[in-house]
């Protein structure tokens, strides 16, 4: 499985949007067995779920995340992990092995890292982000 992760020197960046490097990790096993960085302009959207797809990433972790650009992402098939916080190798590591992150939740969620305040007529369509 191809996991990606926001990341800001050795820790996950505070804000998906404005990040600029994206960890891309193969989990086998339950363990990391691949990684790479890839770098992108922060904020420019299309650049990233281009990386996204051609990296066949399934999972993308990172901090806070604005509706839009998760609306994005989840409407490409790739699982959304928000509003984590913390040593990137080892959330990425508890992530391989099976275990929660909850313990990693961004100070002030209570949702365990899983809670989106998104409005009801958020995007339903697949994104053109997605097929180009």
């Amino acid at each position: 499985m191809r996991v990606a992760m926001t990341v800001w020197g050795d820790r996950i960046s505070p804000v998906l949007d404005s990040a600029r490097t994206l960890l891309i990790a193969e989990v086998a096993g339950g363990q990391v067995v691949d990684r790479r960085l890839e770098f992108f302009a922060a904020g420019f959207l299309p650049q990233l779920m281009q990386i996204i797809r051609q990296q066949a990433v399934e999972v993308l972790i990172c901090g806070a995340v604005s509706q839009e650009l998760a609306s994005c992402i989840e409407t490409c098939d790739v699982e959304l992990v928000p509003f984590l916080a913390g040593d990137a190798e080892l959330i990425l590591e508890t992530f391989a092995r099976g275990q929660s992150v909850a313990v990693f939740a961004m100070p002030g969620c209570r949702c365990s890292g899983k809670c989106r305040n998104f409005m009801v007529d958020a995007c339903r369509r697949k994104s053109d982000l997605c097929r180009q």
